[in-house]
């Protein structure tokens, strides 16, 4: 073997060494997320309340809970379809964050 093929297979070793440890990094990162996310499901068909958007000019002293709700349906892991009881379907969905 000449100098140029050992240089060559030290940096693949060093390169594939920097990969494995960017892998167990990234889990490493993912593993604390994943710890502190509270994660919620909702049945179709319940009634849920949704965060108050609060006005500027009702500032604290407003509701922090509005609804309640009916859940139409789920679009996405953490997004649902919401029916107001009076006014019938709300055009956007919601995060499961703001339920």
């Amino acid at each position: 073997m000449n100098s140029t093929t050992k240089d060559r297979e030290f940096v693949d070793e060093i390169g594939s060494e920097a990969a494995l440890k960017e892998i167990a990094l990234k889990q490493k990162i993912v593993a604390h997320h994943n710890k502190w996310i509270i994660k919620r499901e909702f049945e179709v068909g319940k009634l849920i309340y949704q965060r108050n958007l609060k006005d500027s000019e009702e500032r604290k002293l407003a509701a922090n809970w509005e609804g309640p709700y009916r859940i139409r349906m789920k679009t996405r892991t953490v997004a649902y379809c919401l029916d107001d009881l009076i006014k019938g379907l709300l055009p956007i969905t919601w995060n499961t964050e703001k339920l």
